[in-house]
């Protein structure tokens, strides 16, 4: 019964000696069975329970046979701790086979910590209650006041135990009663909409307590209420009725926005202007408190404002144009300015608004502004591009003079001079390639000026790819030659022929690898992959490892004109039209360009083109016919 039992049940004598006990002592309160066996029971109770303890075991030693009975003590745990543990006894000192008092037990400490967590919760909810400037009730599903606290004593001007179970609604004004005690009887999966009325004087003085009421359903199918006595609110908002008629036409005719709150938010005005502005209509917000439209912080001295009156005045102004931010009724934010005043009359202070709607002007400076930056732009692009065709325009066009001038000089050389045929041709070669270079700068820019404009046409037939490649690496390979780099070509023995513009192509895919051989270092390798990608698409990649460029200069890399290396030391020709002219090319196919570049590592340039450029070979052989 007591070796290997993981269940704590120990046999104690009439005087509360230990005779036997479990294993499971171990696991409950750390301590082995055989070291409590043979000690006082009493030995490892709290101090605080030893004696309740003593007067329970002795209780139980001369109750009848076989009767039981249950108690709660704290043991102490091995390791120091204190544990809550619920005893049962049961007295068999008559039984010859067991004689003693056996004990069962059960650790409950952690229903004690949920108990006084629970009880400390009650205990803060009920302070909190009775803390806050408003009534509070609860009530079931049947409409029964549970709990009320003192506020709503207060406010009904009846006792805290009258209030309970349905007492309360005796408070409600007898005009007022039927339809509250109707609207109490809600359907408990929503919550509903703040309401009002009013509580009569008890005593009979004829001044009745208008109250807001605002409920929460609970998930038991009760409500719990908070009740705010607004009764000041309406007497002050009796007081202000025979000015604000007066103000009322002058009001309602203003461009702007006015609205006046007293120092809790609530409304007391709000005119036309502001009802077009926000979107609804003065009464449904009158009384109640505007925090959701506008910002009250920028109307309130909590806001930051110090507000303080000149001796003998009762108005100020606190903010003039201001700027901020409002919301419309239906959720839209929009920027303002406003200018308050607050005014003060007998402690009491309001505060008027007045409020003009800048989305208009907001939206012209914007659009001034970009504008401006637009123009700034494009100066500076115009700058960028002067600059940039004067140097590469000059230096063909300075070849040309240069060894057109050489051409003349040798023209007085006898015929027959031995380096005088060399030298022409060289100069001759020397001005057709800067005319060359010239010519294709100029088309370049004719080709952009195309694309940019959507002239630009493709005359599309069967491409083979590989015949592309091959025909733009040719075509560069003395340009590689003159800079020291090699182009390899590792391509697809099965790449399918396209729909496509044979000549943009290799122009494109010649512009890729021109900048590659112009950004390689000396002795380096460019890179030129052709190959069917998973999704079906064509992929072209040109991968040099030379100077690269940071990823953020990415897009400016693609943009005409632009230049990464600018100033007159830079040391790579070019107009900066090669890559975005390529990038406008393959959108015409339905392509795409692709950069990924680290500045020293060099960069990678993918044109991608889509499945439906691929074409069959029943569509080739149709084409070709």
């Amino acid at each position: 019964m007591f070796r290997d039992c993981r269940e704590v049940v120990a046999l104690l004598s009439a005087d509360g000696c230990v005779l036997r006990i479990s294993d499971g002592v171990a696991d409950l309160l750390g301590h082995p069975s055989d070291k409590l066996t043979g000690a006082s029971f009493d030995g490892h109770i709290h101090p605080d329970d030893v004696e309740e303890a003593r007067r329970r075991l002795q209780q139980r030693a001369v109750a009848p046979a076989g009767s039981s009975g249950r108690a709660v003590f704290r043991f102490r745990h091995a390791d120091g701790g204190w544990r809550w543990l619920e005893v049962t006894t049961r007295n068999e000192l008559a039984d010859p086979a067991i004689g003693g008092l056996v004990l069962t037990v059960r650790d409950i400490s952690h229903h004690i910590a949920l108990s006084e967590r629970l009880r400390a919760s009650e205990a803060r909810y009920r302070t909190l209650a009775e803390a806050v400037p408003v009534g509070i009730l609860q009530a079931d599903a049947d409409g029964q006041v549970l709990f009320a606290n003192a506020r709503l004593a207060g406010i009904t001007g009846l006792e805290t135990d009258r209030l309970l179970g349905g007492g309360w609604l005796d408070a409600v004004h007898p005009d007022d009663r039927a339809r509250v005690a109707a609207d109490w009887r809600l359907d408990a999966t929503g919550d509903p909409a703040p309401t009002d009325f009013r509580f009569h004087d008890s005593e009979g003085a004829g001044v009745d307590r208008r109250v807001l009421c605002q409920r929460m359903a609970l998930e038991d199918g009760g409500t719990i209420a908070t009740i705010t006595d607004v009764s000041e609110y309406v007497h002050t908002a009796n007081a202000l009725r025979l000015s604000e008629a007066r103000n009322e036409a002058i009001l309602d005719t203003a461009a702007e926005a006015i609205l006046t709150i007293d120092e809790a938010g609530v409304l007391h005005s709000f005119n036309r202007a502001a009802e077009a502005m926000f979107g609804v209509p003065a009464g449904d917000l009158l009384w109640r408190p505007l925090d959701r439209l506008i910002p009250l912080t920028d109307l309130r001295e909590e806001g930051g404002v110090r507000l303080e009156f000149a001796p003998g005045q009762t108005t100020a102004l606190i903010a003039r144009d201001r700027a901020a931010e409002a919301e419309r009724a239906d959720g839209t934010r929009f920027p303002v300015e406003l200018s308050v005043s607050a005014s003060e009359v007998e402690g009491r202070r309001l505060y008027t608004a007045i409020l003009r709607d800048v989305t208009e002007r907001r939206r012209t400076e914007a659009e001034l502004l970009a504008a401006k930056d637009a123009a700034e732009a494009a100066d500076r692009a115009k700058s960028t591009f002067i600059a940039a065709m004067s140097h590469e325009l000059r230096t063909p066009l300075n070849a040309v003079i240069g060894f057109s001038q050489l051409l003349e000089a040798q023209a007085g050389r006898p015929v027959g001079d031995a380096g005088r045929n060399d030298q022409m041709r060289d100069c001759v070669g020397a001005i057709r390639q800067a005319g060359e270079q010239l010519l294709a700068i100029i088309d370049d820019i004719l080709d952009m000026a195309r694309v940019d404009a959507g002239g630009l046409s493709l005359t599309e037939a069967p491409v083979d790819l590989s015949a592309v490649a091959d025909r733009a690496v040719a075509d560069l390979r003395f340009h590689a030659a003159r800079q020291s780099v090699t182009v390899e070509v590792v391509a697809d023995g099965g790449l399918p022929p396209i729909r496509g513009d044979q000549r943009r192509l290799v122009q494109a895919l010649g512009n890729l690898l021109s900048n590659a051989i112009k950004f390689s270092h000396p002795g380096g390798t460019v890179t030129l992959t052709a190959a069917l990608a998973a999704d079906g698409w064509i992929e072209l990649s040109v991968r040099d490892r030379g100077v690269g460029m940071r990823p953020e200069d990415i897009a400016k890399a693609l943009t005409p004109f632009a230049q990464l290396d600018q100033g007159p030391t830079r040391r790579h020709e070019g107009v900066g039209l090669g890559l975005p002219l390529a990038s406008r090319l393959m959108e015409a196919h339905g392509g795409t360009l692709t950069l990924d570049s680290a500045l020293g590592q060099g960069c990678t340039a993918t044109i991608r083109l889509p499945p439906s450029r691929i074409m069959t070979v029943a569509e080739v052989l149709a084409a070709m016919s």
